[in-house]
């Protein structure tokens, strides 16, 4: 069985992900895991790859709660790819939920990304996985992403991004209802 470079790093951050989506609760524990793959190539003679990924999750409490539900994720981000996505640590790339801004070369596509990157880049986010599907067809995660606002609440970007005009509501198929959302909520 072959395993490239890009399985590998699938298989590292499925393992992050499940560690943060099991009930939103994490003990005062230290869990290391180790996952073992092995590649074999076929020349003239057999040879093994082996490659070792082990990850060490270190838990301190909870993961904090946002308008009364654990939240799945809580992650930092590193990069805004565009005015919907973004990559953040140990979640990976994340897709706004029902919500789509304008694309590369469309008018507003800057503005859009400006946004996104000045509420999330560098900071710590809280994520809403969607249940229904998890990822899109572009193997990001489909979330509602919150940020801190102060001491006890928190913004959610994809309502700021639409009322601030950046972006539109699609209400695609899965768990979230955008009529619903609320732009501040209570964190815990």
């Amino acid at each position: 069985m072959r395993f490239g470079v890009a399985a590998a790093l699938a298989l590292f951050v499925l393992g992050f992900i499940a560690g943060y989506l099991v009930d939103g609760e994490v003990s005062t524990a230290t869990s290391v895991s180790t996952t073992t793959l092995r590649q074999t190539t076929t020349a003239s003679t057999t040879t093994t790859k082996t490659t070792t990924i082990a990850t060490t999750l270190v838990a301190t409490a909870r993961n904090p709660v946002v308008g009364g539900k654990a939240v799945d994720i809580v992650a930092s981000v590193y990069r805004v790819v565009d005015g919907d996505t973004f990559d953040c640590f140990p979640a990976g790339r994340v897709r706004l939920a029902d919500v789509n801004t304008p694309e590369r070369g469309q008018p507003g596509y800057t503005e859009a990304t400006n946004a996104l990157r000045m509420l999330v880049e560098g900071k710590t986010v809280y994520l809403d996985v969607d249940n229904l599907n998890v990822m899109d067809a572009y193997s990001r995660l489909v979330s509602v992403v919150y940020v801190d606002y102060n001491a006890t609440h928190v913004v959610n970007v994809n309502l700021w991004m639409v009322l601030n005009r950046h972006a539109a509501v699609s209400d695609f198929r899965n768990e979230f209802n955008p009529a619903e959302w609320s732009l501040y909520v209570r964190k815990t």
